[in-house]
């Protein structure tokens, strides 16, 4: 008889440890499986990042092109500077070598009007007095240069170049200010139709989480958030509880996450750890919005909502993961 109760009770162990390791291996596969999926949740919230990227490009483009703009103002600006000066020395030019050549008429006038004799006629200290003016003058007049007119030549085929690389200068600024134009109109109506967004998915998250009403407003180069929860008329966030600010960043959050086509999977980590009971509430029921969840807390009623648990405990020093998962109820009818 001893040796029966020994066998039964050897099978009746058998037994245990048999459905101990295929619980062993059922939640191996659950934890495998899980990793499966969050894998495949990271790949679909990594897609969503070019649109961001496309973004930060669009910016830096516009930057580039404002750079570029400003840089061919710059040479415009020189550009004229220069043909205003080159025009000013042309006219300087031109009215130096008029009177050179009035000089060289009144001095051809001049040289006819003497008399065909090689004596000239007058007095010799008249004729001197003449000659001294005639020598002061031309000593007014300073040495000629031959090459007055090639170097007006040179210098308007100088002009044309210059006034040519002005036009393109211009063609090219206009070309830039258009596409400057169109990212610049392309990025704002991004910005607005995404701060829309923002403002709505804001609004709906702080009704949900903290029942309070939410506007955005924009300040400048950045966005001011007005929360007024329900029985308060207070609007600046600092004056908040711990409670309803944490209440208050997690419906912020959710909103960004908007803006790229919602949040497949969030986890929260001891959120609710300051809620009181009135908001703890709140943020069970949001739990059943249809969005998917991983949290940390230690908090029963959160517990309560949630469709499955994993625990770890120790015992004997050996770390131990146990689970419970929530079974959907039927009405029989």
């Amino acid at each position: 008889r001893e040796g029966i109760l020994a066998q039964a009770e050897a099978h009746e162990r058998w037994r245990l440890l048999s459905q101990a390791r295929e619980a062993w291996a059922a939640s191996q596969e659950e934890v495998r499986r899980i990793q499966a999926r969050m894998e495949e949740l990271k790949a679909k919230l990594a897609a969503t990042q070019p649109l961001l990227a496309k973004a930060q490009e669009l910016e830096e483009r516009l930057k580039a092109v404002r750079a570029e703009r400003t840089n061919l103002e710059d040479q415009q600006t020189q550009a004229l500077t220069r043909a205003n000066a080159l025009l000013s020395e042309r006219e300087n030019l031109r009215l130096l070598l008029a009177r050179r050549e009035a000089l060289l008429e009144e001095l051809g006038r001049e040289r006819a009007s003497f008399p065909p004799l090689n004596r000239l006629p007058g007095t010799p200290r008249a004729l001197q007095a003449r000659l001294a003016q005639v020598e002061r003058e031309r000593a007014a007049l300073g040495p000629v240069n031959a090459l007055a007119e090639r170097e007006l030549r040179e210098l308007e085929a100088r002009l044309e170049v210059q006034e040519k690389e002005v036009r393109e200068a211009r063609e090219a600024l206009l070309r830039l200010e258009a596409e400057a134009k169109a990212v610049e109109k392309a990025y704002g109506e991004r910005l607005k139709e995404n701060y829309q967004v923002f403002q709505s998915a804001f609004q709906k998250y702080a009704l949900a989480l903290l029942g309070a009403r939410a506007e955005v407003k924009r300040e400048g180069q950045g966005l001011k958030l007005v929360v007024i929860p329900a029985g308060k008329r207070t609007q600046d966030l600092r004056l908040l509880s711990v409670g309803e600010k944490t209440l208050g960043a997690l419906a912020f959050l959710f909103s960004l996450g908007e803006l790229q086509g919602g949040l497949p999977l969030a986890v929260l980590d001891e959120v609710d750890a300051a809620l009181d009971e009135a908001n703890l509430v709140r943020f069970t029921r949001f739990l059943n919005s249809g969005k998917q969840f991983i949290l940390v807390t230690h908090q029963k009623r959160t517990m309560e909502a949630c469709h499955a648990l994993y625990g770890v405990t120790a015992q004997g020093g050996v770390s131990r993961v146990f689970s419970i998962r929530k079974e959907a109820s039927h009405d029989p009818k």
